[in-house]
């Protein structure tokens, strides 16, 4: 199969729900990892991230480092791709709430928690944004115990912090809220 073939049958395959096939694509061929299959420049990755395929993104990851090496630069580079919006896998994980996927992207690069899409925001800022408070909590987590005390990922280039994201949300009151009230000293918002 040449790229062109398997960027197409990729595509297709994701858009079919096709999780299956687009796992053995990836397991035969490893130049598929870092091919963006959309017009906006997704991954098959970026793809079933997006779809909330927990188990797919899961086996995903595994034949990237599996093909790559856990940890190595090459899968490094591959969950740092960003679609035409400058998001990442693991921003995308953030949006749609997923700790897991959060969790197995992040522990593979901890430095994309603080990657920026093209409106400066990360991951953990995109978290409060769409208002998932675990995703947010297991993140700001992944920085504090990383020593990232850089309290500029919950600000955006505009100076909107992940605080007003919350408020205007209408997910301070019963989701951030409360954390950021009895646990100050962990949310530096």
């Amino acid at each position: 199969m040449d790229a062109e073939e398997i960027k197409k049958t990729l595509f297709n395959s994701a858009m079919k729900g096709e999780w299956n096939k687009v796992v053995e694509i990836y397991g035969e061929f490893p130049d598929a990892h870092d091919t963006r299959i959309t017009r906006t420049g997704e991954t098959a990755l970026h793809v079933a991230v997006s779809d909330g395929q927990e188990d797919t993104v899961e086996d995903l990851l595994d034949l990237i480092m599996a093909a790559a090496g856990e940890g190595s630069n090459r899968t490094k580079a591959v969950l740092e791709i960003k679609n035409d919006s400058g998001n990442t896998p693991l921003h995308y994980a953030a949006s749609v709430g997923s700790v897991r996927m959060c969790q197995c992207i992040a522990q593979q690069d901890p430095l994309l928690v603080g990657a920026r899409n093209i409106e400066s925001e990360t991951p953990l800022f995109m978290a409060a944004l769409h208002g998932k408070k675990d995703v947010f909590l297991r993140l700001h987590y992944l920085c504090s115990s990383k020593n990232e005390k850089d309290i500029s990922y919950c600000r955006r280039k505009d100076g909107q912090t992940a605080l007003h994201s919350a408020i205007n949300g209408d997910y301070f009151e019963n989701e951030l809220g409360p954390y950021c009230i009895h646990e100050p000293d962990k949310c530096r918002l």
